[in-house]
């Protein structure tokens, strides 16, 4: 009997140690928590182990080849294919952090968008029929974001993986020559990177649609403002950010779950983009 598998990336504290977390509840089979920090990875397995639930820890750094293929290779000989991926691993900068913008939009981009996307390229074949795959995003990365002429470049019917990583590097240059409103790109590194990922994920779920493979979802889950330890430093006094009160961890992680358990033969949402249950049309 084939033994079901479900992967969360950047596991080992805030959202991504929740879904682990919900996963290992209600998830019908192994449920593997990944992490840069084999330390702190299996630190929050002994957590996870304290409520009598039985994690399986295996390191993964998604901005690194190599790591992915040795992971890889430990999911080849330990379970043929995967049924579950939480795409979670990202960089949040602290509010008021020394790096300039540059680096730390290079830094997400190599983390939040290209090692998201290099993950998927890796697993894709192991992907089993039924297999559910969510990308954290966020509901702020619309085409609307982007500046007229930037817009025509995206066809939602037509863009490719080779397409938006090339679109990454264009908008890593404009930040690097201090242009990118110029070029059409949001102020906020958040939104753009958010736009190229729910672009990304869209086209996936379009592709796969004519996979043999079947009932394969992919969508993004925008967990929203969240009071994680990464984003406290974000919220105001009373746990707000622009007036909004921020979820925890444990609310943003069940929408996550939600998309990550839809039951064989669901249909929708399939790529999107989910905010609190609603899905979010990227294309206003």
């Amino acid at each position: 009997m084939v033994k079901k598998v479900a992967i969360v990336t950047g596991a080992n504290r805030g959202i991504g140690f929740q879904v682990a977390r919900q996963l290992l509840y209600d998830f019908p089979g192994d449920v593997i928590v990944t992490g840069r920090d084999t330390a702190k990875g299996q630190s929050a397995c002994k957590k996870l182990a304290a409520e009598g639930l039985k994690p399986v820890w295996h390191e993964l750094d998604v901005t690194q080849s190599a790591s992915i293929r040795m992971f890889v290779d430990f999911i080849r000989e330990n379970y043929g294919g995967i049924d579950v991926l939480v795409n979670n691993a990202g960089t949040v900068f602290e509010k008021d952090s020394p790096l300039s913008m540059y680096r730390q939009a290079e830094l997400s981009i190599q983390t939040n968008f290209k090692g998201t996307m290099s993950l998927i390229r890796y697993f894709l074949p192991l992907l089993r029929p039924h297999a559910r795959v969510v990308m954290l995003s966020s509901e702020l990365g619309k085409l609307s974001s982007l500046g007229k002429e930037l817009r025509k470049q995206i066809d939602l019917d037509k863009v490719t993986m080779f397409d938006l990583d090339k679109l990454a590097d264009k908008y890593l240059a404009a930040i690097k020559a201090k242009v990118w409103s110029e070029y059409g790109w949001p102020d906020r590194i958040l939104e753009s990177i958010s736009v190229l990922l729910n672009v990304f994920v869209y086209a996936l779920a379009r592709d796969l649609k004519s996979d043999q493979r079947r009932n394969i979802l992919v969508n993004a889950c925008c967990p929203g403002w969240t009071a994680t330890e990464q984003m406290k430093t974000h919220l105001d006094e009373s746990g707000c950010l622009g007036g909004v009160e921020a979820r925890s961890p444990e609310e943003a992680a069940a929408d996550v779950t939600r998309l990550a358990l839809l039951p064989s033969g669901t249909s929708s949402p399939n790529g999107d983009t989910v905010y609190k249950r609603q899905i979010i049309n990227i294309r206003d």
